[in-house]
């Protein structure tokens, strides 16, 4: 569903989410609702529709107003935003740069849980102190200034996605040096606070009360295996960072004389075993020379394929998008999506030619570091397809890593 823009501030546009409106009901409804059983002496069923649908809207509103200058903290301390959305109780940024200090991050993570904190004290002193004798109104700011507070605690647990996950991910990074040790260690922490969830909920859901046990089981469950995800996504930043195009198996070259002549070109193409590889590498007694593309059978009459030469249709070899051996492994996925077919040969120091290598290689390869050997069948049609294998989007990862400054 679209999003609709409601303002535009430092040119980032802040835009809702239609769910949001949905939450605005939801939550009038709960209110009002609350209203009526405990307080249904006090107040008709329309002024509990007032109180439930004017808390319901301060709250989102004071969202929305936190997030402003958290947006503002952001952007002092380097991040680059380009869109917020707003989904329930808080928003989905659009980052296109990370802040690079553990500092600033230290002050993007505490600025919500403050603010949230500080409206809550101002919303409860003026409803304690206020000369006001609109019960309603004091009813009102009295529930807003409880949900902001219990909103600021909400936002100081230690999970990853929450600013107090962040906030203690920058703290370790900022006495430590480390920014890994910090997200190791919230990692931990999130297991350990999932999985005791879920031994919670499983109590929960045999011994007390099945509805209440089967969400804390579900929510313990989700936990342990983001918490595993997040295991996974870290071991895969690190086989990027730190693995050298060596380290893969390469396609081996396959050879043609520079002398040869179509008709044995073609022979060639016949008999080869992966139709995928369009290329042969021309040599001149040993010496590689340049290569060809098997789509020049197509250029030239089959009349004259006896007394045409491959050589004379060869090209340079510096032509052909490389990498050397000895390159980050990450580099080489960069380069090698630039190029229009997926594919990148490797060099050895001496800019001689070693193999060839594409998605399927480089997907494999991170697959056996992480622990998975995959089915010859299904690496028979990974290297036909040219894909990475599962659906794994290593240039996406590369790209976020760039963005947070881990690369």
């Amino acid at each position: 569903m679209r999003s609709w823009q409601i303002f535009k501030i430092w040119g980032i546009p802040f835009k809702i989410h239609p769910y949001w409106f949905v939450i605005l009901f939801l939550f009038s409804w709960s209110i009002s609702n609350q209203v009526n059983l405990t307080s249904g002496d006090v107040y008709n069923t329309k002024e509990a529709w007032i109180i439930g649908f004017l808390t319901s809207f301060f709250l989102l509103s004071s969202i929305i107003s936190h997030e402003v200058l958290h947006a503002f903290v952001s952007l002092n301390q380097g991040v680059k935003i380009k869109k917020i959305t707003f989904y329930f109780l808080g928003a989905i940024l659009q980052i296109d740069k990370y802040c690079q200090t553990a500092l600033g991050n230290i002050k993007i993570a505490i600025v919500r849980p403050l603010l949230c904190f500080a409206t809550a004290f101002i919303l409860l002193l003026i409803s304690s102190y206020s000369a006001s004798q609109t019960p309603i109104f004091i009813n009102i700011i009295s529930r807003v200034g409880i949900l902001n507070l219990l909103l600021g605690l909400l936002y100081l647990i230690p999970i990853g996605s929450f600013d107090g996950g962040y906030l203690i991910k920058s703290i370790i990074w900022y006495f430590s040096g480390s920014k890994n040790k910090g997200r190791n260690f919230l990692n931990k922490v999130n297991f350990s606070l999932s999985f005791l969830v879920l031994i919670f909920g499983i109590v929960c859901l045999f011994r007390f009360n099945f509805y209440y046990g089967f969400i804390l089981s579900f929510l313990g469950l989700f936990g342990v295996n983001s918490s595993k995800s997040e295991s996974q996504f870290f071991k895969v930043e690190n086989i990027l960072k730190f693995s050298k195009v060596s380290e893969l198996r390469f396609k081996p070259l396959r050879k043609i004389e520079f002398d040869s002549n179509f008709s044995e070109l073609n022979k060639l193409i016949k008999n080869r075993k992966d139709p995928s590889d369009k290329y042969f590498f021309v040599t001149n007694n040993g010496r590689w020379t340049g290569f060809i593309n098997e789509n020049i059978l197509k250029t030239v009459s089959i009349k004259k394929w006896e007394r045409n030469f491959v050589g004379d249709f060869k090209k340079p070899i510096n032509s052909f998008e490389s990498v050397y051996s000895d390159d980050k492994l990450w580099k080489t996925i960069e380069r090698l999506e630039k190029t229009s077919e997926g594919y990148i040969l490797v060099l050895n120091a001496a800019d001689i030619p070693l193999g060839i290598i594409d998605r399927s290689k480089i997907g494999s390869f991170v697959l056996n570091k992480l622990g998975f050997n995959l089915p010859s069948e299904i690496v028979n049609k990974l290297i036909y397809k040219n894909q990475y294998p599962l659906g794994i989007e290593l240039p996406r990862i590369i790209n976020t890593m760039k963005q947070k400054g881990d690369l």
